[in-house]
């Protein structure tokens, strides 16, 4: 790959705009979790508290302030570095922008238990193009998790879609 310096990446990736929507979004996730049962908002809190800190990691290393070059070590930021001197293409970004929509369509249908299994095989299997015996690894391991820890250990029943909801399509 070619060398691509800080400079050389566009404005609207390095600038401090994508850490303070990130930081913008943790706090509308919050908020919103917050009108939830004391047991359901436990995991949007949970995500929320992260993406803000993960977001002020972002734009703590995104600006001149002191610390900046220990953050950018230890977190491995940085647009300079081989893996960032890429820019994609609109089409490339479109394709992603397919695939998060249609993980989004999958578990409205069928529910976050089936659907995020059944998108990372896909995922795993077409676009990353790895064998398919490691992407039913990926697709088996994330339904074991999702099932040790939302629904057996925190005891949270994930959204069940509309094909196997109580209700399913007339509840829309």
């Amino acid at each position: 790959m070619t060398e691509q310096t800080q400079d050389e990446a566009p404005r609207s990736v390095t600038s401090i705009w994508p850490a303070v929507i990130i930081i913008v979004f943790a706090a509308a996730v919050f908020w919103g979790a917050q009108s939830y049962s004391p047991n359901a908002r436990r995991f949007p809190t949970m995500v929320a508290g992260l993406l803000f800190v993960l977001g002020f990691i972002d734009l703590w290393s995104r600006m001149n302030l002191p610390g900046r070059n220990a953050i950018a070590a230890f977190w491995g930021t940085g647009f300079g570095r081989r893996e960032m001197t890429h820019v994609p293409g609109l089409r490339a970004e479109l394709t992603i922008l397919g695939w998060v929509l249609g993980a989004f369509a999958g578990m409205a249908v069928f529910g976050i238990l089936i659907a995020l299994p059944l998108f990372c095989l896909a995922f795993v299997w077409r676009w990353a193009r790895q064998p398919l015996r490691v992407a039913l690894a990926v697709a088996l391991m994330l339904f074991v998790f999702e099932y040790a820890v939302f629904e057996w250990l925190l005891d949270y029943d994930l959204y069940r879609g509309l094909l196997f909801g109580k209700g399913g399509l007339s509840r829309w």
